[in-house]
């Protein structure tokens, strides 16, 4: 990997210092790491708990180690072994708090602080001279950036590597609860996951095409966009605010959310959100934002079996059938429209936007067709639930 420093066609401030200066600043090393430690832990007990034992051996290490590198780079010039070797050690020292699961502004503000700390021992040496002053601390600059890096590049590989694997964990957490697996399993899936079991959780589908950026769904939300059938699983989905802040993460997406449902029992969830979802493609089911199950339970009901209620259908609108076509569908929609009014024509026009004698008139005919049957109110509602289910499924008695 190149260095910066290292690189070809860039000017090497360490070649405008003396390398003799090395060697003067050799026995400064040790006081000069100690006051900076001093000052970083000064630094950390004004805003957080002090550092611990550990922390403070391993910040003294990487800036001895830091300290002499730079010292070695002037005496020895450009080199590529020594370099390679001090970013190994600063990349080894970013893993190791990574793995700790700290962040690295320790270092960042150690490296800082020894780099104050150096120019003020340089000065007070007397061996800064207008000569090679800005190179000194151009090269003092450039080496803090250089380490610094290092340092970030291991905690970045390893933060990644266990992001990679907890999202492992999350997938197989997700397909274990998708399957129905017991209780025990998913409880350790769960811990190794990093995830709290809620009591009631709800799957969302995705039937539409992905969109090229998915959705930006809540952390605790467990997810697999890339699945065949992209799915998640919503925690407490009736928690408040819950499904509020779901539609604002799904803006411009459509998702059909199923029921909520004790864990043990998210399969059953799943098998719900996907009967509203086939609603949702074949147009049954507006696809609007997230799209409900408890807010279409009539609309899964009346398709759930289409030959049987096409069967009732054809069955209970029999005296619709001598009708053309054209006029069976006014009749039928006027039926309805009257049915829903509680027998009200002037409700029932107003639903229609026709006049309401166009009602009456199209209700004596209906009375002429069914007889005895309208004034029967178990007879009503077979006749309101077969012409809900033709209004939202399409004309069943003709099938």
């Amino acid at each position: 990997m190149a260095h910066p420093l290292l690189e070809s066609g860039r000017t090497d401030p360490f070649a405008r210092i003396p390398r003799e200066l090395g060697a003067q600043l050799r026995p400064l090393v040790p006081p000069m790491v100690e006051e900076s430690l001093e000052g970083i832990r000064r630094r950390s007990e004004s805003h957080s708990p002090p550092l611990g034992p550990a922390e403070v051996d391993g910040v003294r290490c990487a800036l001895t180690a830091g300290v002499h590198g730079f010292l070695d780079r002037v005496e020895s010039g450009p080199s590529p072994e020594l370099a390679d070797s001090l970013a190994a050690e600063f990349r080894a020292f970013g893993a190791g708090e990574a793995r700790r699961g700290r962040s690295l502004e320790c270092l960042h503000a150690a490296v800082r602080t020894a780099a104050a700390v150096a120019w003020r021992h340089l000065s007070a040496a007397g061996v800064l001279t207008r000569e090679y002053t800005g190179s000194l601390g151009e090269a003092i600059f450039a080496f803090q950036e250089e380490v610094s890096a290092a340092a970030s590049e291991g905690h970045a590989r390893v933060r990644g590597a266990g992001a990679q694997a907890l999202r492992r964990h999350r997938l197989r957490l997700l397909e274990a609860l998708l399957s129905g697996q017991d209780a025990r399993t998913a409880a350790e899936l769960a811990a190794a996951a990093g995830w709290r079991p809620p009591e009631r959780a709800a799957v969302v589908l995705f039937p539409g095409e992905p969109g090229e950026q998915g959705p930006v769904l809540p952390p605790d939300v467990l997810a697999d966009l890339d699945r065949p059938e992209p799915c998640a699983l919503v925690p407490d989905p009736g928690g408040p605010g819950r499904l509020r802040a779901l539609e604002r993460s799904l803006r411009g997406s459509t998702a059909v959310l199923g029921p909520g449902v004790p864990l043990e029992r998210v399969p059953e969830s799943l098998a719900r959100a996907r009967e509203l979802a086939g609603l949702v493609r074949a147009g049954t089911v507006p696809d609007e934002g997230v799209v409900r199950w408890e807010d279409h339970l009539p609309a899964l009901l009346l398709s759930h079996d289409t030959e049987l209620i096409a069967a009732m259908a054809r069955s209970r609108l029999a005296p619709l059938a001598e009708l053309r076509a054209p006029q069976r569908e006014r009749m039928a929609d006027t039926l309805l429209a009257w049915l829903e009014s509680g027998f009200n024509a002037n409700e029932a026009a107003e639903r229609l936007r026709i006049h309401p004698q166009t009602v009456r008139y199209r209700m004596r005919r209906m009375e002429e067709l069914f007889g005895a049957r309208l004034g029967d109110p178990g007879e009503r509602f077979e006749l309101e639930l077969v012409l809900r289910a033709r209004r939202l499924l399409g004309p069943l008695e003709e099938t």
